[in-house]
């Protein structure tokens, strides 16, 4: 009876129950198929490997530069000053003007000096005379050694005193010590100075020096006699060498003074322009690469990533140069890398790759 009723009610539900069916098999059907697809695109994966492009490059011979900003700088610069006190009689110069070694360019007044200098010509005769007969009688034994000596103390304080008014005289031709240019004056003709007081300023502009600071890794590879380029900021080059370098760097700036010697004998070149100093150090090895391709590892090291039996490799660099496109490194004793130029952002080190090689574009 029992078995008569549940039989009624499935006969009754057959329809309900069949919808329960397949819809269980539909679901595990569904999941083994998506098991199966997950499976081969793991499978898929695995097997992938990357692919970038790399480039071939070789070492080659770097020409490293020390550039250094300064400015020109007169070689000497005189303040020259009255030795003599009298009035400015006579001016032989017109300011800004090229002057020469020996040129009388100032007549000061010799007024009583002429008078002074003859006056001690006297003396110095009358000295010299009453020495020579001390000096005879001494011989003959009618002079003491002492009064011998007074008469030569005298003498010769008469020959000092004569070539001091002599001295004066001179002093009274203002020359020009060297070669120079006549930048300034502080007498008019008439002016009546006094000993110390200014007359004019004349500077040496040849040679001439472009001085600048160097840093402490700079100034290592410097030094004297180093032949060097002075290029100005209109563009103009000249040739010179290093005639100076401080041996103590600058308490502020911790610099060290660097001064490049020109030859400048048609003046062109004059006191105050801005410049720099071009150093050309001995040639290296190195290596040039983009600066698209620097990176970091996980330590912080500034590297590159490249090819080594087919893997990728972090190697670490020593930038001697920044042009702007690129970087000059060292070789770290390498004569060859494989440079991956492309897709180094999506590799890690020690990864399996392939790769083709980058072609540039010659257009």
């Amino acid at each position: 009876m029992l078995n008569y009723k549940i039989l009624k009610i499935i006969k009754k539900n057959i329809f309900l129950i069949c919808l329960f069916f397949i819809f269980i098999l539909l679901i595990f059907f569904g999941h083994k198929n998506k098991l199966f697809a997950n499976e081969n695109i793991s499978i898929k994966s695995l097997k992938k490997i990357n692919s970038v492009l790399v480039e071939k490059i070789k070492v080659s011979e770097f020409n490293k530069k020390i550039i250094l900003r300064g400015h020109t700088q007169h070689s000497r610069q005189v303040i020259i000053k009255s030795q003599v006190e009298g009035k400015i009689s006579a001016i032989n110069f017109s300011k800004g003007s090229d002057v020469n070694a020996g040129d009388i360019i100032v007549l000061i007044d010799p007024e009583d000096k002429i008078a002074k200098q003859k006056e001690m010509e006297a003396l110095l005769e009358q000295r010299k005379k009453e020495y020579e007969v001390a000096e005879k009688l001494f011989k003959e034994g009618f002079r003491s050694e002492v009064k011998l000596s007074e008469s030569r103390t005298n003498f010769e304080k008469a020959l000092a005193s004569f070539e001091k008014s002599q001295v004066a005289l001179n002093n009274t031709k203002v020359m020009i010590p060297f070669d120079s240019f006549l930048e300034d004056s502080y007498v008019e003709l008439g002016d009546y100075v006094k000993k110390g007081d200014k007359i004019v300023k004349i500077v040496d502009l040849d040679p001439i020096f472009l001085s600048a600071s160097a840093n402490e890794n700079e100034v290592m590879n410097l030094k004297i006699n180093q032949k060097g380029i002075a290029i100005l900021n209109n563009g103009e080059k000249f040739k010179g060498h290093i005639n100076y370098i401080s041996s103590s760097a600058d308490n502020n700036t911790r610099n060290f003074k660097i001064q490049l010697e020109i030859k400048n004998s048609k003046k062109k070149i004059l006191s105050g322009l801005s410049g720099e100093i071009q150093i050309n150090l001995l040639p290296t090895n190195a290596f040039f690469i983009p600066s698209s391709v620097v990176t970091l590892n996980q330590s912080g090291d500034l590297g590159i990533k490249i090819i080594e039996n087919n893997k990728v490799k972090f190697f670490k660099i020593d930038i001697i140069s920044d042009t702007g496109k690129g970087f000059w490194i060292k070789t770290n004793n390498v004569d060859e890398l494989m440079l991956i130029s492309r897709g180094q952002e999506f590799v890690v080190e020690g990864e399996s790759v392939d790769y083709e090689f980058l072609v540039k574009d010659v257009r």
